[in-house]
């Protein structure tokens, strides 16, 4: 109802009838999911968490692998790259936040298959994990690092017994050591760009490389804005949505069609494309997946390790639509969030339940 919707803006506006193939694409997208969720068997749909996890280890290794190899010989830092490129039809990349998220969400996917089919293999496991880690450290994305953390909080409670030894050794292995070899990538990208340039090595540092004329700023901002320039667009979308747009939006990518950017917030792009009707659609769609998946981490925690994961892609791609997109647009947040959701619906779980397990 929330992308149908969409539909409407679209034609009473002076929106890209164009724009309407991310409506087609996110509704195909749900109703192959839904034929999926309706023919195949539990044990079938794990296939699909498996071809998911191919699928988002070749995009990210496609786009991260050029990236990272113009990093080893002093080019540029991640954050922020914005370019086109030949492998993806000249279309551009995923930005460094939408690498890391995937990089997130590829962990979580690692663990999962872990449980079943890895646990032999611990210590080549967890050497791919740690460098999972140190590629979402080389993104800089403020949010999937605080997003991350909270992902490895709920790990390491379903994983070990609170004690200190154990929390010692998940720090060092999950944290400590993915950050000294990060620091270590960095230092050695200050020494290359050092004989690039050929310049005083005293002069140059890690953050010179934010300058870099090879970057192409997403959007500007002050230099004391926490939200880089979010907060800004929000005011501006807000700003220009009046009349019938209130009621009926812009269309797709309404956002884009208000400022040249995207809204960078799940509600707000929900409110430019779709106005109050949208709104109301996708609030409610995300406030009932919420207490589902709050229900369900809150019963499972410490029993079922897999139910949790699921709760912590679609914990992690709903926090991430306080500050991105996310699922909000046809994307890989979408396709990941609602393939996920197939695996919890089927799973009743009351407040009374969590009453008896806890408290009697």
């Amino acid at each position: 109802a929330y992308f149908i919707s969409q539909i409407i803006g679209l034609f009473l506006t002076d929106n890209l009838l164009g724009n309407i193939s991310f409506t087609i694409s996110a509704l195909t997208t749900i109703l192959t999911v839904i034929l999926i969720d309706s023919f195949f068997l539990p044990k079938e749909k794990k296939f699909i968490l498996f071809i998911s996890f191919i699928v988002l280890n070749l995009v990210f290794f496609l786009t991260f692998t050029p990236l990272f190899i113009e990093f080893i010989n002093g080019g540029n830092i991640f954050y922020g790259v914005h370019a086109h490129s030949s492998i993806f039809l000249d279309k551009i990349i995923p930005r460094s936040s939408g690498l890391a998220r995937t990089a997130l969400i590829i962990l979580i996917l690692i663990e999962f298959f872990e449980i079943d089919f890895l646990k032999k293999n611990y210590n080549i496991i967890n050497f791919i994990k740690i460098l999972f880690l140190v590629f979402i450290l080389l993104f800089q994305s403020r949010t999937i690092l605080f997003l991350t953390t909270i992902v490895y909080f709920f790990i390491f409670i379903n994983k070990n017994e609170i004690k200190i030894a154990n929390l010692i050794k998940f720090l060092f292995v999950y944290f400590i050591l993915p950050l000294v070899i990060f620091l270590l990538l960095t230092s050695y990208n200050s020494y290359k760009k050092f004989h690039l340039d050929n310049v005083d090595k005293k002069k140059i540092s890690f953050t010179k490389h934010l300058a870099t004329k090879k970057i192409t700023i997403i959007r500007t901002f002050s230099k004391n804005d926490i939200s880089s320039g979010r907060f800004q667009d929000w005011k501006q979308i807000l700003k220009n949505i009046n009349d019938t747009n209130i009621i009926y939006g812009f269309g797709p990518q309404g956002d884009r069609y208000l400022i040249n950017q995207s809204a960078s917030n799940g509600l707000i792009h929900a409110y430019a494309c779709s106005g109050l009707i949208g709104l109301a659609f996708f609030s409610i769609f995300s406030i009932l997946v919420c207490l589902r998946f709050i229900k369900l981490i809150l019963y499972n925690l410490k029993d079922n390790l897999k139910n949790v994961l699921y709760c912590l892609i679609l914990i992690l791609l709903t926090l991430r639509s306080v500050l991105e997109t996310s699922y909000a647009v046809y994307s890989i947040d979408l396709i990941v969030f609602v393939t996920v959701l197939i695996f919890i619906l089927d799973k009743k779980i009351n407040i009374e339940d969590i009453k008896i397990k806890y408290f009697r």
